[in-house]
């Protein structure tokens, strides 16, 4: 592969020509017999540190050679409740599900972690829906899908603990959230992929949640995992279900496996090493045309960094036991 894959703001953003954008947290969703990679935007400076991050960005291929720039999809500003910090922006990394509904249409879902909802400074998961992959996409129920206080008493303090939700639908067709930085969490979602098992809530007229309560809902800490971080991302291959994240600090990616979404998790070891010129490395895994495939970011673009990030992808191939072989970056 060309690595980066995303390197300029461009029709083409592989070959250009154009400005080099700088994009992270990429989560890719086969759907179609195309590949759509969601994206966050890096927006800060050179030589500055901080994220500054203000809308999702979409790319998709037919091929996972071409990529077609379909510009930002979606912005934290979308949702009233957010912070809006103008200074830094919040638009973390999020993950897009699709799932037909009960009259047969496909709809598509967009989890993102996002400053706001309770705390100014706490992150909040909120859910946007749209009718097509490349949106436009609308907040879900106007309030967060998960509170700063949703977490509160499970060992984690720190106001950033609800980043990076990754949502798995098993076969049986229940839906599944697992999130959280330091911590790992995960909840069972309802069929309508907007609200939490055993959440409960009325409505005004406009159809905004109020009165929500999360007492009835099942919240689950996963334990054990070596030297968890952040960015969980569920996939299932075969029979087996995998919890790859990031690990330690400057990250790597790890994995577990489980012959259930639900755990216990078995630890299998690093699948990718260390990037270059960036501390944090966020993934997904997935499967397109036969092949097997992971996207994840890096610091190698000219002037780019650990806060100005590049996306790309390369082939995972998975041994007769399940184990996957390690992640062999391109292009580098």
């Amino acid at each position: 592969f060309d690595n980066p894959i995303i390197k300029y703001d461009a029709p083409d953003p592989t070959s250009g020509p154009g400005d080099y954008i700088f994009t992270a947290d990429g989560a890719a969703m086969a759907w179609d017999n195309k590949v759509y990679l969601y994206t966050g935007h890096d927006e800060q400076a050179q030589g500055v540190e901080g994220y500054r991050m203000f809308d999702f960005r979409l790319w998709v291929s037919e091929d996972m050679v071409r990529w077609e720039n379909k510009g930002a999809v979606m912005r934290y500003s979308d949702f009233s409740w957010a912070r809006g910090d103008t200074s830094t922006g919040n638009a973390n990394a999020g993950q897009v599900v699709e799932r037909t509904d009960r009259s047969g249409n496909p709809k598509f879902y967009f989890y993102v972690p996002l400053q706001g909802g309770q705390s100014d400074y706490g992150i909040s998961i909120g859910v946007a829906v749209a009718d097509r992959p490349e949106g436009p996409f609308k907040d879900a129920r106007g309030i967060p899908l998960i509170f700063l206080a949703d977490t509160a008493g499970t060992g984690a303090t720190h106001s950033w603990r609800n980043l990076d939700p990754t949502v798995f639908i098993d076969d049986d067709g229940q839906a599944y959230m697992y999130w959280g930085n330091k911590i790992l969490y995960w909840v069972k979602l309802e069929d309508d992929m907007i609200h939490l098992k055993g959440e409960t809530y009325t409505t005004d007229s406009g159809g905004v949640m109020r009165d929500r309560s999360f007492r009835g809902v099942e919240l689950n800490v996963v334990t054990g995992l070596t030297d968890y971080t952040e960015a969980p991302y569920l996939s299932k291959h075969g029979d087996l279900y995998y919890l790859t994240y990031a690990s330690g600090f400057p990250e790597t990616i790890s994995y577990a496996t489980s012959t259930s979404p639900e755990g216990p998790w078995q630890y299998r070891g690093v699948v990718i090493d260390r990037v270059p010129n960036s501390d944090t490395v966020h993934h997904s895994l997935f499967d397109f045309g036969g092949a097997s495939y992971m996207t994840y970011h890096n610091g190698a673009l000219p002037t780019g960094g650990s806060y100005r990030r590049s996306t790309c992808v390369d082939r995972i191939y998975y041994n007769a036991d399940g184990t996957l072989q390690k992640l062999i970056q391109t292009h580098l």
